[in-house]
């Protein structure tokens, strides 16, 4: 079981703690009385998406063997206007840099990632429409998942 402690720091900051004391501090907008002491919860669920399916790419491209100097993900996300305000869409976009990286390899991790193995895609999805695309050495490809039952 995933366990983490949420500690109110005054005002409407807060610092979430896991098991392993690693913190990340929270805090509200300041039309809310925030004073930008951390960022916001729903920044951080795009900061989660991008971070659980960065860690799935990664560690799939690892074992295809695919050798990269530079992974960064940018993730976007679109609230509706009405309370509860949730994403209604979310793009994710990775980029890596470095020699003889496979379109192919890349497309096939990010469909793994995003399909299978990333817990936070599979629950974000649920709730958003949530897009992907990269770009290796600068050059933008789209990303066009393969039918599901060939993974």
């Amino acid at each position: 079981m995933s366990k983490v402690n949420i500690t109110w720091e005054g005002n409407m900051k807060f610092v979430g703690t896991d098991d392993n004391g690693h913190r990340i501090p929270m805090d509200a907008a300041a039309i809310y009385g925030g004073q930008n002491q951390g960022v916001r919860p729903m920044e951080l669920m795009l900061m989660s998406l991008g971070g659980c399916t960065g860690i799935e790419v990664g560690h799939i491209l690892n074992k295809m063997r695919v050798k990269y100097d530079r992974f960064d993900i940018e993730v976007n996300g679109n609230r509706v206007d009405e309370h509860p305000k949730v994403f209604s869409d979310i793009h994710v976009v990775y980029r890596l840099s470095g020699e003889n990286i496979s379109p192919k390899k890349v497309n096939k991790a990010i469909q793994m990632a995003e399909q299978v193995y990333c817990s936070a895609a599979n629950m974000i999805n649920k709730v958003a429409t949530v897009t992907y695309s990269f770009e290796i050495n600068g050059t933008v490809y789209p990303y066009e998942p393969e039918n599901k039952t060939t993974l």
